[in-house]
């Protein structure tokens, strides 16, 4: 039996090699990946392509700008992708109205959309009785917006849909708003021009209110099924987000291929906003996405009895941040 060992020992050897083998000469999983917005809030899954990320993690992804959050999620339903890039007010209608699509790692965990004002405007107060742009009802700027009113003990101000960031600038810039959420590029150009930033990043990071704006999002169906595929995407986002804290001169030249910018000047309040609100780790905290159900509940964007029935762990699975966790990968990340 024993002058078996060294047979048996070689056999296993064999086995594990070849294992190694199969996974390292097999092909890579395809992922398509629809993503909003085109701005720094998407270098994460710029980097991970273009420094080689996903392609470590055996995953060939397809990047594709889908627009709103809302159009997002319908593509997923519809079977064009298990994974995109969004969180917020998306995922919790879609979950309240049965779909599937749910949140599996955060990487802002702060509002970032700036809000400006007309230069005479020196305090949120000052904008009681008068009219707020926002993109659009229900996006990340309206929450962003009812969140500073709430901190500030603003009541009587306006909110208007102006339909997209662009649309928002202009309509400060033409007096039509008193304020409005301009997060960059548009924002350098506001300030540039002598409009005030009333609330900033700075800001919402000190109000420590709790929240997921941007993440990874994936079908649970899908998910369930191949557990590794998500794992690996979740690791190859965060291998980018420390690209990104480490490489400026790089994250500079991504950043102007994908928006197409090549002013300097922008490129580097992209680069600022982007290392003062990236995670270094994916966790969600449950608590945001409680007190998101229940500012929506609060504008009937959702219906209150439908949101009572659903637990509030149905909108996110943080499993693969904290098996991440758990094998070290965050701590040896940032070392």
């Amino acid at each position: 039996m024993l002058q078996n060992v060294p047979r048996i020992c070689l056999t296993i050897l064999f086995m594990v090699f070849g294992i190694h083998s199969v996974r390292a000469g097999s092909a890579p999983d395809k992922i398509r990946f629809p993503y909003s917005p085109i701005s720094w809030n998407s270098l994460p899954w710029w980097m991970a392509k273009d420094a080689g990320h996903f392609e470590k993690n055996g995953l060939d992804v397809d990047l594709f700008y889908e627009g709103a959050s809302s159009a997002i999620v319908q593509a997923m339903l519809a079977g064009e992708a298990n994974f995109a890039g969004l969180a917020g007010p998306s995922i919790v209608s879609n979950v309240v109205g049965g779909g599937d699509v749910i949140q599996i790692a955060a990487v802002v965990k702060t509002f970032t959309v700036p809000m400006y004002s007309q230069a005479n405007i020196k305090e949120v107060s000052q904008l009681k009785g008068q009219k707020v742009a926002v993109s659009r009802f229900g996006s990340i700027s309206h929450i962003a917006a009812l969140n500073i009113f709430q901190k500030a003990g603003v009541t009587g101000a306006t909110l208007i849909q102006s339909g997209g960031t662009p649309e928002s600038a202009a309509a400060l810039m033409s007096g039509a708003v008193a304020a409005a959420m301009v997060p960059p590029p548009q924002s350098l150009m506001l300030r540039e021009k002598g409009f005030r930033e009333l609330v900033g990043v700075k800001q919402f990071r000190e109000w420590n209110i709790p929240v997921v704006e941007n993440g990874i999002a994936a079908r649970r169906s899908f998910i369930d099924k191949n557990p590794d595929v998500a794992k690996r995407f979740i690791r190859a986002a965060f291998e980018g987000i420390r690209t990104i804290y480490q490489n400026k001169e790089l994250t500079l030249k991504i950043l102007g291929k994908y928006t197409k910018t090549t002013d300097d000047k922008i490129l580097d309040e992209s680069y600022r906003f982007s290392v003062d609100a990236l995670s270094k780790e994916g966790f969600m905290p449950p608590e945001a996405f409680t007190v998101l159900v229940e500012q929506m509940v609060g504008q009937k964007s959702i219906d209150e009895a439908s949101a009572k029935k659903i637990p509030i762990t149905a909108y996110f699975d943080n499993r693969f941040v904290n098996e991440l966790d758990k094998e070290g990968f965050f701590k040896k990340l940032w070392q």
